[in-house]
């Protein structure tokens, strides 16, 4: 499991326990990617499948 330290900010990788009271479960989430559209999408072929038809 990550622990992450809230006042320093450092990451640790433990399969132990960590108490202390700066010492908080590191979550794995990823951020939700920005869900807009590119400015290419749906304007054609996709241009690496060019000559293959």
């Amino acid at each position: 499991m990550k622990y992450k330290n809230t006042k320093t900010g450092a990451i640790i990788e433990t399969s132990t326990r960590v108490s202390g009271e700066n010492w908080e479960p590191e979550i794995d989430e990823e951020p939700e990617k920005k869900k807009t559209p590119s400015k290419n999408q749906g304007a054609g072929k996709d241009k690496s499948q060019e000559g293959t038809e």
